[in-house]
């Protein structure tokens, strides 16, 4: 048989079912393709593969409880900070400036704190000190605001010893809530943990080498004031060399390290060598840092306020109920306790009793590339070490890829030339598959959009499988099928030499992906080293020791050498997913949130597929895959749409997958140049959270279908003439407006005029803002003005995008228990032969907690929602002035 007749029936699907069996078959220099068999059993493989990472995921320890301290004295209890957590939560809502936060909570841990220096060992010197800080600083977060604070509080515990080290590591968690939540999650499961972490210290005989400070602050969650008025105003603040700053996205789960340094190596040299269940990744920090995920922690203040290097953990499972009702202490299992608890007792004892601590300048060159394996390990190297490793592996790669040119030259009788001309076609269709399969996602989900039929995987991430892993199986088999079946039958190749050539132009993209990664130094490069590396390591093997291997063992060959790079992408990959798809259902309505998911497994999943889809190429009968994989889409996309499975939502507590609403009852007023009230509405103000916001519970509460689009109040008016609470215009843009009776303020925002001084070019406004605890100040000076100082606190003023082509400003102020305006003064620089206004002014107010936070018409509003949904609402208000 020729080696074109071989080709033809390989593509064209006109052999016999018994010419592969032939006997000359079996003799010719073309061994037996695969059966269809085998690729399904690859198949399952994968689908063991994603359970047991999924299974592995979750895995948590065994929570010791109190009756065990007996028997582990130095070790975290975890029951006893549950207890703690208990306690803690029970006040109910803490926000900022309420009673409960500035007085229950501090209460609580105040009276904690006390027992444990009760209890502790006479070896340790313990010091409690409550702090109250005032100030001011610029925050470039989503469209950038400055925060200003007054008599924020922290409870700040210092243990020392008779060494009285100069030197200091800092520990930070937050006491605060947002409005309508328990905070179990975020943060007060951290400061329990904290808690017991101090208990353990205390009793410990062992002397502290460096003293370890406990910052509970007060103001996370009024965008980091309070970790601002420690790292800038304590008396302690000056000692501190290192830090761990522990916060939650999620509830629950494992806490992830995604953000380390900057430089200072060592800290996450300590972290891979002392704690017990790691779970860390530099890729992880690189996208926290793109702003592709709108939040921020107070790591950023500590490093960009006190110049000090750390670590920022956060537990990112269960995304679902962060910042709603739901985050209770019920989505907190004993499990998550004990590994923080143990994670970070061990780390911040082998910190403490460091020896650079004494030293961080010594130590703070270099940044290191960090990620662990399926949470056994870390693996780390600094970036010269990750340079030269990468390096090197391209070398490899390409000495591996040429050892195939020259094989197929001696074997094939391919010329190199040739061989290298058909390798560029196949990697450019290799590169046109990945984007096919994009675009085949993004036709499905444009489908489902038109439907009606979005979101299905929020609350069963499973179907995103269903929906877009297999089709983007699909589409990279069919395109390289097909371009193998006409872009290469002018060769009279081997099923297997034909693998080779694909499988050769995956690899070199994945080389080509690597040395980039090295020119722009990213450190996430890692996972293309990881592919590059076993990749032009089987190469070597098939060519070199086992080139007469086929069939089942060279097969077990290849998933031995492939398993691991694709084993760990998938462990990062589901990390990713876990984290971004409960994110979807706070992004906003103008986020397009199925196009996104789809795009976005569709390119991770077609990556992951790298060196499997080739395999396409070595199995026979392929239509029995394809009929296979095409059934299981069209089944479950029939499932999908004709059954309540397709449902988005959940308020199963055991599964909750709650959609969100954010609603403001709201009056605006806006004044004209001559200070005359020319508008009045009144109303609830709908924040869209997710695309199928708000029409989704219409049938439950009537009132919504009255919702309208805000469209023009936004070319109108500054920050649309609505209440944000905090500058998101950019995300959160998309909004509603329902007409209603006016809200109760109890506390009405009074704006005063204190002066306005000109001079030359120059004119002075001072103003008086009073009302509730939470006020914001919006500021667009008019067209050729320009906002040049004022005299807040923080730096020069922070400018925001920009309305009709002009600068926008946000302050947001916030202060404690004992009502304080707030006075400042702006100077401004006029140009020549400018008359009448100089500025729009907008002022909100916000009343989040207390008898004010919601009149009987919003709570009745309220009461209608269903049980999937959870509700953030508040009683504001939005006045604007031109001035």
């Amino acid at each position: 048989m020729s080696k074109n007749t071989l080709l033809r029936n390989r593509f064209y699907n006109k052999a016999s079912p018994g010419e592969f069996n032939d006997p000359k078959y079996e003799k010719s220099k073309f061994y037996r393709p695969l059966a269809p068999v085998h690729f399904i059993g690859i198949f399952v493989l994968i689908l063991v593969v994603f359970a047991l990472v999924i299974i592995i995921e979750k895995q948590l320890p065994s929570g010791f409880k109190i009756e065990d301290e007996s028997k582990y004295p130095d070790r975290f209890i975890a029951e006893r900070a549950y207890n703690i957590l208990k306690n803690l939560t029970k006040i109910g809502p803490r926000t900022a400036g309420s009673f409960e936060n500035e007085v229950l909570a501090v209460k609580v841990l105040q009276e904690e704190i006390e027992s444990i220096i009760r209890d502790a060992n006479e070896n340790h010197v313990i010091e409690l000190d409550i702090q109250k800080a005032s100030g001011a600083f610029n925050l470039e977060f989503l469209d950038g605001m400055t925060n200003v604070y007054q008599d924020v509080q922290n409870v700040v515990v210092k243990v020392g010893s008779k060494i009285n080290s100069s030197h200091s590591l800092l520990i930070n968690c937050h006491f605060d809530s947002v409005i309508d939540s328990p905070g179990a999650s975020d943060d007060g499961a951290s400061c329990a943990v904290m808690l017991e972490i101090l208990r353990v210290l205390s009793k410990s005989e062992k002397i502290l080498r460096h003293n370890i400070i406990f910052l509970f602050n007060g103001g996370e969650e009024n965008f980091m004031p309070a970790s601002h008025g420690f790292i800038t105003q304590h008396k302690w603040a000056g000692e501190v060399r290192a830090f761990i700053n522990l916060e939650a996205c999620g509830a629950g789960g494992r806490e992830v390290l995604f953000q380390a340094g900057p430089n200072h190596p060592w800290i996450l040299e300590t972290y891979s060598e002392e704690v017990p269940y790691p779970y860390a990744s530099s890729l992880a920090q690189e996208i926290f840092q793109s702003g592709v995920i709108p939040g921020d922690t107070d790591y950023r203040i500590f490093r960009d306020f006190g110049n000090v290097s750390g670590l920022d953990f956060a537990w990112s499972s269960n995304g679902y109920v962060y910042h709603t009702k739901f985050d209770a202490i019920e989505q907190i299992p004993l499990g998550t306790l004990q590994r923080t608890g143990d994670n970070i007792l061990a780390l911040a004892k082998g910190m403490a009793q460091g020896h650079q601590l004494s030293n961080v300048e010594k130590f703070r060159p270099g940044n290191l590339v960090f990620f662990d394996f399926l949470g056994a390990f870390v693996v780390r190297w600094p970036m010269l070490v990750a340079d030269v490793i990468n390096l090197l592996s391209v070398i490899f790669s390409l000495y591996s890829i040429y050892g195939n040119v020259n094989d197929a030259e001696v074997n094939d009788s391919i010329q190199k030339r040739q061989y290298v001309r058909k390798l560029v076609g196949c990697m450019f269709i290799v590169l046109s598959s990945w984007i096919l399969s994009v675009v085949s996602t993004v036709v499905i989900a444009a489908f489902l959009n038109g439907l009606g039929r979005t979101m299905s995987w929020y609350a069963r991430p499973l179907w995103v499988f269903f929906l877009y892993v297999i089709p983007t199986l699909l589409v990279c088999m069919t395109s390289v099928l097909l371009h193998a079946k006409y872009y290469n039958k002018s060769l009279e190749l081997s099923p297997w030499t034909l693998f080779q050539l694909y499988y050769d132009a995956y690899q070199i993209i994945w080389t080509v992906v690597l040395l980039l990664g090295v020119i722009v130094r990213i450190r996430s490069s890692f996972i293309a080293l990881i592919w590059v590396f076993f990749a032009a390591l089987g190469n070597i093997l098939k060519s070199k020791l086992f080139s007469k291997w086929r069939d089942s063992k060279w097969l077990l060959l290849h998933i031995s050498m492939m398993g691991l790079p694709f084993v760990q992408c998938f462990y990062l990959i589901i990390s990713a997913l876990y984290l971004f798809i409960p994110i979807m259902g706070r992004a906003g309505s103008g986020s397009h949130a199925e196009y996104l998911i789809a795009i976005m497994v569709s390119s991770l999943f077609a990556t992951l597929f790298s060196f499997v889809v080739p395999l396409i190429l070595l199995i026979r009968k392929v239509e029995r895959i394809f009929s296979l994989l095409t059934g299981l889409f069209l089944v479950s996309l029939a499932v999908l749409i004709l059954t309540p499975l397709g449902f988005p939502y959940s308020g199963d507590l055991n599964s909750l997958a709650p959609q969100r609403f954010m609603m403001a009852h709201t009056k605006r007023t806006f004044h004209d140049a001559t200070g005359a009230i020319k508008n009045v509405s009144t109303g609830y103000w709908i924040a869209d959270m997710d695309i199928n916001s708000p029409h989704t519970v219409d049938r439950y509460v009537p009132e919504m279908r009255k919702a309208k689009l805000v469209e023009q109040d936004c070319e109108d008016y500054l920050y649309c003439g609505l209440p944000y609470l905090v500058p998101v215009l950019t995300m959160i843009w998309k909004t509603h407006w329902v007409p209603g009776p006016s809200p109760i303020l109890q506390v009405p925002v009074k704006l005063e005029v204190l002066s306005r001084e000109k001079t030359s070019g120059r004119e002075r406004v001072t103003l008086k803002v009073q009302g509730p605890t939470h006020v914001g100040v919006m500021i667009s000076p008019v067209s050729g003005i320009k906002l040049e100082k004022w005299s807040l606190k923080s730096e020069k003023p922070l400018a925001g995008p920009l309305w009709r082509g002009r600068d926008t400003y946000f302050i947001y102020y916030a202060y404690g228990l004992n009502p304080v305006p707030l006075v400042f003064s702006m100077d401004f620089n006029i140009p020549p032969g400018h008359s009448g206004a100089i500025m729009d002014l907008a002022v909100t107010s916000h009343y989040l907690f207390g008898p004010g936070k919601a009149s009987e018409d919003l709570k009745n509003l309220v009461r209608q929602f269903p049980s999937w949904t959870a509700v953030t609402f508040w009683t504001a208000s939005y006045e604007s002035w031109i001035l």
